[in-house]
């Protein structure tokens, strides 16, 4: 039993860091999609009078700011879910392992 065991959690083990890779790679792509969306529209209004170039400027870097704060957020949630997840892995495991079959899954 011990071996199926290893193997399972091994599988489960990658199915959980494939879902987050995804995850952290979608965080990253929406990152990057704001950052140019603020960028072009400080462009956009750069070229209008100087008061405007400051708002824009002022803008520009509270979207960037808000944008980094998500981001943070969203990372650490999703690490942190990657963690609960593992350790309902290893925790199956182990009582794949005392009792010699595998956990119920009914609801």
């Amino acid at each position: 039993m011990g071996p199926a065991v290893e193997l399972w959690k091994e599988r489960e083990m990658d199915k959980t860091r494939k879902k987050y890779e995804k995850l952290s790679e979608k965080i990253m792509l929406w990152e990057d999609k704001k950052k140019k969306k603020a960028k072009r529209k400080l462009h956009r209004t750069e070229r209008g009078v100087e008061k405007e170039k400051l708002k824009a400027k002022q803008r520009f870097i509270d979207d960037n700011e808000r944008i980094e704060i998500i981001v943070a957020s969203a990372r650490t949630h999703a690490y942190e879910s990657q963690l609960k997840e593992e350790l309902k892995v290893k925790e199956k495991a182990n009582l794949m392992r005392t009792t010699g079959r595998s956990p119920c899954t009914c609801l």
